[in-house]
């Protein structure tokens, strides 16, 4: 059962942004499904992984947009993008480590992280660059 349900809400109008947001949730449901379905560490290690990489391509590609575009709040969204890395990659370090395991309240985290940096921060990049 999916976690995230992608909603016409969440399009930015960019493209790009768009489909890479619909990577992300999509990642976030397979995380999700897989911790639900009982799966191993190793299934469940290696989704997360993908979850980690892929969001630091996203950001990448962001900061890229913000920096071609000149937009005049890159510091403050590229300083959301920092924090959340930060925070995934201690969670992945200390599930490696088998130190804590996938909760119900690292994915409601993650789902209200993505949901609110979508409707707020990336709303107002994409109609940012936009206006460029």
């Amino acid at each position: 059962m999916a976690m995230i349900n992608w909603d016409d809400k969440y399009k930015t109008g960019n493209n790009k942004i768009d489909t890479e947001h619909k990577k992300l949730i999509d990642l976030i449901n397979q995380l999700s499904d897989a911790m639900q379905a009982g799966k191993g560490k190793e299934v469940c290690g290696k989704v997360l992984g993908e979850l980690v990489n892929y969001t630091k391509t996203h950001f990448a590609m962001e900061e890229q947009l913000m920096a071609t575009h000149g937009y005049a709040k890159t510091s403050e969204h590229k300083a959301e993008h920092t924090k959340l890395v930060k925070d995934v990659l201690d969670f992945q370090s200390k599930f490696d480590a088998g130190s804590i395991t996938l909760s119900v309240s690292l994915f409601t985290f993650l789902k209200d992280w993505l949901i609110n940096h979508i409707l707020k921060s990336d709303m107002a990049l994409a109609e940012g660059i936009a206006t460029r």
